[in-house]
C-alpha cells in the first residue's frame, strides 16, 4: 500500500507538471472567426527595419520585428510587473502581445536595454519590444513591402499568393536559411536576416574567396556597428526567381561567422523586393516580386561618407578607401558645418542616416568650420 501511495503521489506530480507546462506553454490565439490579424501598418523605410504598433499586456509600444530572440524593455518590462533584470540575461514569462486580432500568450521575452537603440531617434517613438522568433514559430508571417503593412497568419490558412516563388525556409545549425545563387554558382544556404538593414546580402570569407567574388571587381570598405567590412560589387544575384545585377554585398568580419554550413545572410533591402509569406511551421517562404521595385538597382553607397554628430555639428565617422570622399580628403574626425549651406539642424536623423545611398551623379556641397568649401559627386567606387 506504500508503494501504491507512492505511485499515486508521483503521477499526481507528473500530471500536474504536465497541466503547468501547458497552461505556461506560447500559444497564438486568433479573435474567434479569424485566421489573420488582420494588416498592420509599419514604418516605410526598410533602411531601418520593420517597425509596428502592438500591445504588450495591454500597454501600446513600439515593436521591432526581426528574426532573433524575442526581447523586453526593462522599463517597459518593470511598468507591468515583469523582472527589469534577470540571471544571467535570461528570458522571461508572462509577456501577452497583442498584434490585431492575434493574441500571443505566455511568450517569453528577455529583458533589455531597448531604448538605446538609435532608431528610435529615427522614427520618432521608442522602440520598447523586439518581436523574435516566438512569433515566426507559431504564426506565418506575410510581410507586403510594397503597401508598408504585415499580417500574422494562421499556417493552416495560408495559400500560394498569385506569382509567388516558393522556397525551402528550413532550419539549419539554430538558424532560418533560404537558398541564392551568386554569379552563376550552385545556390547555397544563407541565413534570412529581418534585422539587417545595412545592405542585400553578406557572404562569409570563404564563399568569396572560393567563387573568386573578388577577382576584376574593385573593393572597399564599410563602417559596420565597430566594424570595418569589405564590400564589391557582384554581377549577379539570383534570389527567388530574379536575377539581381550590380548588387553591392559585403564580406562578415572573421570574429562574426556563422556556422560553415551556411554562407552569409540575406538583408532587408533585398527581401523589401518581394511581398513576402514566411512560413516556419511548414519551413517554406513565398516570394513574390514587386515588379517596379526589382527593376530599379539595389541602393548603394556612392559618396563613401559617413556622418555622426559632435558638438551640433556633422562629425566625420568614417571615410570609405577609394571612394569620391577620400579623394576630396576628407578624414576621420573632421568637422562640417554645413552641407548644401544647410546647418546640421536642418538635416532630418533619417536623410544622415540614408546619405550615402545616393544616384550616380548626386553632388554635395561641403563646408568646414574655416569657411573652406568641398563638392563631392557620387559615383559608383566598387
Amino acid at each position: 500500500m506504500v508503494r501504491a501511495a507512492i505511485l499515486a503521489m508521483l503521477l499526481a506530480t507528473c500530471a500536474a507538471s504536465a497541466r503547468a507546462a501547458a497552461v505556461s506553454a506560447p500559444t497564438a490565439a486568433f479573435k474567434a472567426g479569424a485566421s489573420s490579424s488582420g494588416w498592420i501598418d509599419f514604418t516605410p523605410n526598410k533602411n531601418l527595419g520593420i517597425f509596428l504598433p502592438v500591445k504588450i499586456n495591454g500597454r501600446d509600444a513600439m515593436a521591432w520585428l526581426w528574426g532573433g530572440p524575442t526581447s523586453i524593455d526593462n522599463s517597459l518590462a518593470a511598468s507591468i510587473g515583469l523582472p527589469s533584470k534577470t540571471d544571467a540575461g535570461s528570458a522571461v514569462g508572462g509577456v501577452e502581445v497583442q498584434l490585431g486580432d492575434l493574441t500571443l500568450q505566455n511568450t517569453k521575452a528577455k529583458p533589455d536595454d531597448l531604448q538605446a537603440l538609435a532608431y528610435a531617434k529615427v522614427i520618432g517613438r521608442p522602440v520598447t519590444f523586439r518581436l523574435g522568433e516566438e512569433v515566426f514559430n507559431q504564426v506565418a508571417v506575410d510581410i507586403d513591402f510594397a503597401h508598408h503593412r504585415v499580417a500574422f497568419l494562421d499556417p493552416k490558412a495560408v495559400v500560394r499568393p498569385a506569382g509567388a516563388v516558393e522556397a525551402p525556409l528550413v532550419e539549419l545549425d539554430g538558424e532560418r536559411v533560404v537558398p541564392l545563387s551568386v554569379d552563376g554558382a550552385a545556390p547555397a544556404q544563407f541565413e534570412l536576416e529581418l534585422g539587417n538593414t545595412i545592405g542585400p546580402l553578406m557572404v562569409t570569407p570563404a564563399y568569396a574567396q572560393a567563387h573568386k567574388l573578388f577577382e576584376g571587381h574593385p573593393t572597399s570598405k564599410r563602417l559596420s556597428g565597430r566594424y570595418s567590412e569589405t564590400v564589391v560589387s557582384v554581377d549577379h544575384l539570383d534570389f527567388a526567381g530574379v536575377d539581381f545585377r550590380k548588387t553591392p554585398i559585403a564580406i562578415i568580419p572573421d570574429t562574426e561567422l556563422p556556422p560553415a554550413s551556411i554562407k552569409g545572410g540575406v538583408g532587408l533591402p533585398l527581401l523589401a523586393k518581394f511581398r513576402l509569406i514566411i512560413d516556419y511551421p511548414h519551413n517554406r517562404l513565398y516570394a513574390v516580386p514587386n515588379a517596379a521595385a526589382v527593376k530599379t538597382p539595389l541602393e548603394k553607397d556612392r559618396f563613401g561618407l559617413v556622418l555622426g554628430a559632435k558638438d551640433n555639428a556633422f562629425a566625420v565617422a568614417f571615410v570609405s578607401p577609394g571612394s569620391p570622399a577620400e579623394a576630396a580628403g576628407f578624414k576621420k574626425g573632421d568637422k562640417i558645418s554645413l552641407i548644401d549651406g544647410k546647418p546640421f539642424d536642418a538635416w532630418t536623423r533619417l536623410a544622415i542616416t540614408e546619405f550615402n545611398l545616393a544616384d550616380a551623379g548626386t553632388r554635395h556641397v561641403f563646408t568646414l568650420p574655416d569657411g573652406t568649401r568641398r563638392q563631392i559627386k557620387a559615383v559608383d567606387f566598387f
